[in-house]
């Protein structure tokens, strides 16, 4: 079963380092790929027909996963506005 998932694994990683091509950023990266992987595997748990609510939800959990390692990766840069003039 794990053999199997291999190239998906693999087009994964590679997806996830040219998304967030950062160097030190390996422990968000791969939070990001087993997060997806756990979310994924329990929306598969569900029924086969899935309810709109159920896969928003999913989109949502992976959206969230995502841009959270983003941030801690360092992908976006948060400023404060400039202080206004007087």
């Amino acid at each position: 079963m794990f053999f199997n998932a291999l190239p998906t694994i693999i087009q994964s990683v590679q997806a996830v380092e040219a998304a967030v091509p950062m160097p030190q950023a390996g422990q968000q990266k791969l939070n990001l790929i087993l997060g997806t992987a756990a979310t994924a595997w329990e929306v598969s748990q569900v029924v086969q027909a899935l309810p709109k609510a159920t896969t928003v939800q999913a989109v949502q959990t992976i959206t969230n996963l995502t841009v959270a390692t983003l941030n801690a990766a360092g992908v976006f840069k948060h400023t404060t506005p400039a202080a206004a003039s007087k």
